[in-house]
């Protein structure tokens, strides 16, 4: 999923004519690269909040103490049908953006399931406003959270996505492809790594 960078004359009128000018430019501005690899946070972390970071153009999971690393996958497959932050019911498209964790499923064909809120309520907003979803699909999403705690995924956004094993997968597939319909797996000692450390309720940030 690589982007184009197109760089306009203005950027290109801004090189600085000396290497000391250079220095003084990039001792307090992040390159285009670094600014790439920044890591997405979610809103209002506080210092010994444990959350996931998942980092799809990087192929990374890792969970988090506040700012601090302490665990590291390195490897990910995610959906066949690429990342986006609207995703369509069928699509195998992961969806991008800030999730909760809002079920576990320890017996599950992937060997441990742990599913995000996706549609939340900002995604049902923004899917409402670009034409997504109807009307009465947004006010489906908006009661079917309030009565059960969790995302529906019977409208056309689809839903059950989440992060899970390989179960009986073939582990040579998950390494050469992205093969999931939408969820973020990883081999089945990976994901039972993580539980110890997410809950329901534990926040996810998933960047493409």
């Amino acid at each position: 999923m690589a982007g184009l960078f197109t760089f306009g004359p203005t950027v290109q009128a801004n090189i600085p004519y000396s290497s000391h000018h250079l220095e003084g430019m990039l001792g307090d501005t992040p390159t285009l690269w670094q600014a790439l690899d920044a890591i997405a946070m979610p809103e209002g972390l506080t210092p010994d909040e444990v959350w996931l970071s998942i980092d799809l153009r990087n192929r990374l999971v890792r969970v988090f103490r506040g700012e601090h690393v302490i665990k590291r996958i390195d490897h990910l497959a995610y959906g066949a049908g690429g990342a986006a932050p609207l995703r369509a019911k069928g699509s195998s498209m992961t969806p991008i953006g800030e999730f909760r964790v809002d079920r576990i499923n320890r017996s599950s064909r992937f060997a441990l399931f742990f599913g995000f809120d996706y549609p939340n309520a900002q995604v049902a907003e923004e899917a409402l406003r670009s034409g997504k979803i109807t009307l009465q699909e947004y006010w489906y999403i908006e009661e079917y959270r309030r009565r059960h705690g969790r995302a529906p995924h019977t409208t056309a956004l689809g839903g059950l996505i989440g992060i899970h094993g390989l179960g009986r997968g073939d582990p040579e597939v998950h390494e050469l492809f992205d093969w999931t319909e939408g969820c973020v797996a990883v081999n089945n000692e990976q994901i039972r790594a993580l539980d110890p450390w997410l809950r329901i309720g534990t926040r996810v940030v998933i960047k493409g």
